[in-house]
């Protein structure tokens, strides 16, 4: 599955890299921001975003990934455990929050279970 991955923190983006490429998933394009053209360009069916990082806040991020690949799965990853902060993510337009907080291997599993929902047709 064609991913763009966003992570503004790069010391992060090869160990992000590694995992989504162990989930199956093909990245095609990795930014710091929200860059609607470049998302655009790279017409990815999945973005996996770091929404921690952002002044505008995670929602309004996932809301303007939503504005640039509108048929895309939008994966949010962030270290808050808040369910209020997780449901914002959600209503704003993600599949699925996964935490900073989880083992490797934990969060392999999860961007899989995503992913085999999307496949079933659940998302």
């Amino acid at each position: 599955m064609r991913t763009y991955l966003i992570e503004p923190q790069t010391v992060f983006v090869p160990y992000l890299s590694r995992v989504l490429t162990s989930a199956g998933l093909d990245i095609v394009a990795i930014g710091r921001d929200v860059d609607r053209k470049d998302i655009n360009t790279h017409a990815p069916a999945a973005v996996f975003v770091d929404v921690d990082y952002f002044e505008r806040g995670g929602p309004t991020a996932i809301c303007h990934i939503r504005d640039a690949a509108r048929k895309a799965t939008v994966i949010a990853f962030s270290e808050s455990e808040d369910p209020l902060f997780a449901a914002s993510c959600v209503i704003s337009g993600a599949s699925a929050v996964c935490s900073k907080n989880d083992v490797e291997e934990t969060l392999l599993r999860a961007v899989k279970d995503v992913l085999a929902r999307i496949e079933r047709g659940l998302e």
